[in-house]
């Protein structure tokens, strides 16, 4: 069941929707969701992550083999579709991120933990993080499908 309350405020209107049990969407008119996960009591768990509003692919952690800085991760994303990656770090860790593809056409996008965006359609990034936590490595493809060889890493 879907409830929805239209809301206002001084610059636009937008929908609140709940879409399921604890989780709520909230569309606004320049085509982009907040997704903030909320607790029984209706407090917020996790402060929300601003993203364009596309299906997802699939979402994974990214585990650094024993002894290991970094990662690889190798995979194809479909059209319109977006993988998540989720990678725990420190603040003022260095982080690492390259991407290639056959196609030509994959991209990431990097979210912090308080949902701030650090890269958007990045095919390389480097920088210290500015705050402990899960940070989102969000990939996908610029045109058509794209499969996809990424480097992570954390230093």
């Amino acid at each position: 069941m879907v409830f929805v309350k239209p809301q206002f405020n001084r610059k636009f209107a937008f929908k609140l929707t709940l879409v399921g049990a604890g989780a709520l969407l909230c569309l606004i008119p320049s085509v982009e969701a907040i997704a903030k996960t909320v607790t029984s009591t209706g407090a917020a768990a996790v402060e929300p992550t601003v993203l364009a509003a596309q299906p997802q692919g699939r979402t994974q952690r990214v585990r650094f083999a024993k002894g290991k800085s970094s990662a690889v991760v190798e995979y194809s994303v479909v059209r319109g579709t977006r993988d998540i990656y989720l990678l725990g770090a420190k603040v003022r860790q260095k982080m690492t991120i390259g991407i290639t593809s056959l196609e030509d056409n994959a991209v990431f996008d990097i979210v912090a933990p308080n949902g701030r965006i650090i890269a958007q359609e990045a095919t390389s990034w480097s920088g210290t993080l500015p705050r402990s936590g899960d940070y989102k490595i969000v990939v996908g493809g610029t045109r058509g499908n794209a499969s996809y060889r990424m480097q992570v890493g954390i230093k």
